[in-house]
Parts: structure tokens; C-alpha cells; sequence
């Protein structure tokens, strides 16, 4: 099964690379809930609207290959 906020990442793709590649992003219930250029910025922000476990990825930049580990 598929979350919700996996399915959304997949269906906006290219939208997501044009508004937000370079950073990373935090989803929830098919939103965005933060965005910052490193990963402690968007878990300090979903931490202070008291969000517990957001989708966090990395959007990379057009043409950017992301590295997962």
C-alpha cells in the first residue's frame, strides 16, 4: 500500500521539480507543509506546527540525478 502522500510526490513530479527543485520538502495529507534548502530546516519546521511524520524528500533540480540510499 501506497501512502497518501507518496501518491501525491508521484502525481505532481514535474510540478514539484519546477517549484521546489533544489530543496527539500515536507508532505502531508496531500500538501506541502515546509519547504528549505536542508533537511534540519523542514523537520524543525514541521516540529514547531507540531506535525508528526510527514513524507520528508529531497526534490532534486531538473536534470539532477537523486541519490537514494
Amino acid at each position: 500500500m501506497v501512502s497518501d502522500e507518496m501518491l501525491y510526490l508521484m502525481m505532481n513530479k514535474k510540478r514539484l521539480e519546477a517549484e521546489q527543485g533544489g530543496k527539500y520538502i515536507a508532505i502531508y495529507k496531500n500538501k506541502i507543509i515546509a519547504a528549505g534548502k536542508t533537511i534540519h530546516e523542514v523537520y524543525e519546521r514541521t516540529r514547531k506546527i507540531e506535525v508528526n511524520n510527514p513524507l520528508v524528500v529531497y526534490i532534486p533540480r531538473k536534470g539532477e540525478e537523486a541519490l537514494l540510499i
